[in-house]
């Protein structure tokens, strides 16, 4: 089988989320499986420099109905495999700054940017002769790759993953005809959701069958709750929707082999974690206490993290005793209140307000607790990571994180708050500290939460599972 695996950020190269995570990992994991599987993203100013590449197309030319346009092609592998990443490389529209946008905005030109880039993936398949078996479009900005193959009679399978409903590169009608589309064409009832053209939409009309990143959140986005408008579109589809739980690279994420990290430490020698709490402590500014609960978030500060929530609890929180350090870089509004918390608690909260890939794994590895309220999670990698870590989560039973965290003996891998009301938040955050006092409780939650096997070894499987489907479905089987 060959597979050709669209995504429009991929980890290490460019990475906003975790989309970038699972584009960086799932292939390697799929390739495992013998399936001959390649990569496709755009160059993206963060991208590694030309001369780490080689060149195997100089020229690409980029058709479209009304123009062509000429990129070229930068070839390297994933880290640690032989898997192929090709770069688009097409300065006018991705050497910028931000991969999506600034200012948490879509760049104007978004629509044009992406369906460029859905064209460009197609003829980069037909200009190195690969002629995928099934296409693997990822998320909204590889929305039109579905469609476009849909309308092609000799278009290939296609399996598109939705990893968060929440954005679907929605824009104005008068759009059509910028991105090369007639508006009397056949394509046209497809990408249009209402008096917009809608990307993600268009992609859950026209794949061959489509996946999300939890089982949980698969049921949750055909509810008009939850299914930020389109839920009808998915239910109509729900045969052809599948949820596949997301894994995490535990190699990259295995504390007892961890060279960036003040000390190594496993679920059966705990000793080198205490090492890394007492230098988190230090390095964010908390008073460097072992006994008392470190408590930290990793995130992007959005609406949808549920971060505003915490805030509210946070002074209450912090006074039973418990120590809170956030990491993370977002909203201006949220950045301010967790600045002033900081401020108003000195030594008990620690805010950085930063990405910083170091920082972040010495918070995964030297917390005690780890807290993530969010609204809604498709999947969650964060939780994933601090289990790995013997860090304890608290998380807001939804998408993922229901699906990955437990409270129910005799399996409690975490604690979870069902309704998210500061009540009930603070709720689950004070049975955490409850249960951290008590040594002979806490320590089996730290070593089962450990020993969780979220590697991609399942989901690859799976994968594999459903690309076979989408052939068949395709072919009329």
């Amino acid at each position: 089988m060959k597979v050709l695996y669209v995504s429009n950020e991929v980890a290490p190269f460019a990475k906003v989320g975790g989309l970038a995570d699972v584009a960086g990992s799932l292939p390697q994991a799929v390739a495992r499986r013998g399936v001959d599987i390649r990569v496709v993203m755009p160059l993206h100013r963060s991208c590694p420099a030309i001369e780490q590449c080689s060149v195997p197309l100089p020229c690409l030319s980029v058709q479209t109905p009304y123009r062509a346009l000429v990129a070229s092609v930068l070839q390297s592998t994933l880290p640690g495999s032989d898997v192929p990443v090709y770069f688009i490389k097409y300065d006018p529209f991705f050497d910028r700054p931000d991969p999506y946008g600034e200012g948490g905005t879509d760049y104007p030109d978004s629509p044009q940017r992406y369906a460029f880039f859905a064209r460009a993936a197609l003829a980069l398949d037909h200009a190195l002769g690969f002629r995928a078996n099934v296409i693997h479009a990822n998320d909204w900005p590889t929305g039109l790759l579905p469609t476009f193959q849909r309308l092609n009679p000799h278009g290939r399978p296609t399996v598109f993953t939705i990893h968060n409903l929440g954005y679907q590169g929605s824009f104005p009608l008068t759009v059509a005809r910028d991105i090369d589309i007639d508006p009397t064409s056949p394509a046209m009832p497809l990408v249009q959701l209402g008096a917009r053209i809608n990307y993600m939409a268009a992609a859950i009309r026209s794949a061959s069958v489509i996946s999300t990143v939890s089982e949980r959140y698969a049921t949750e986005i055909q509810s008009s709750g939850s299914g930020h408008g389109i839920d009808d579109l998915l239910r109509d589809r729900a045969g052809d929707l599948h949820g596949i739980l997301n894994g995490i690279d535990r190699d990259d994420w295995d504390p007892s082999d961890a060279p960036r990290l003040p000390a190594a430490f496993s679920a059966d020698d705990l000793d080198g974690k205490a090492r890394c709490k007492a230098e988190l402590q230090r390095l964010v500014g908390l008073d460097v206490n072992p006994r008392i609960p470190l408590a930290v978030a990793v995130s992007r500060l959005v609406h949808q993290k549920g971060l505003d929530v915490l805030a509210e609890v946070l002074p209450r929180a912090v006074g039973r005793p418990m120590q809170f350090a956030l990491l993370g870089t977002g909203d201006e509004k949220l950045e301010r209140l967790y600045r002033a918390l900081a401020q108003a608690n000195p030594g008990r909260v620690a805010v950085s307000i930063a990405y910083d890939e170091d920082l972040a794994r010495l918070h995964y590895a030297g917390a005690d607790i780890f807290l993530m309220p969010s609204r809604y999670e498709p999947c969650g990698l964060s939780q994933l990571i601090a289990m790995a870590c013997g860090t304890v989560p608290v998380v807001h039973s939804t998408g993922g994180l229901a699906d990955t965290v437990s409270e129910a003996p005799p399996d409690q891998t975490g604690f979870v708050c069902h309704y998210l009301t500061p009540q009930d938040l603070l709720s689950a955050i004070t049975r955490a500290v409850q249960a951290y006092e008590t040594p002979d409780r806490w320590r089996p939650l730290m070593v089962r939460a450990m020993r969780q096997d979220h590697s991609w070894t399942k989901s690859a499987r799976e994968y594999v599972a459903l690309y076979e489907q989408a052939r068949r479905k395709h072919a009329g089987g």
